[in-house]
């Protein structure tokens, strides 16, 4: 599953990551340095299982353990209205 942010979204890099803005609510979400990076590549259209590869290599994680990580803050994204299915 690749990801895109959704027309009421703005997303803006900081020194510590990344905040996402709803226009829609006014609600948002700062994603940290690990995250943001998460996200940039979902966007860039990279799927969820490559992504898991490279967070398990680069932080010595199980790759099953780094796909539940990315799941879960990306369904929460999802649910949120920030993010939808590319």
């Amino acid at each position: 599953m690749t990801l895109r942010l959704t027309a009421h979204t703005v997303a803006t890099d900081t020194d510590d990551g990344t905040v996402l803005l709803s226009e829609r609510t006014g609600h948002y979400w700062q994603l940290n340095r690990t995250g943001a990076y998460a996200l940039r590549r979902l966007l860039a259209g990279c799927s969820m299982d490559q992504v898991a590869e490279e967070f398990a290599e680069r932080f010595d994680i199980a790759p099953a353990q780094a796909r539940e990580d990315l799941t879960a803050v990306t369904e929460q994204l999802r649910t949120s209205g920030l993010v939808e299915a590319g």
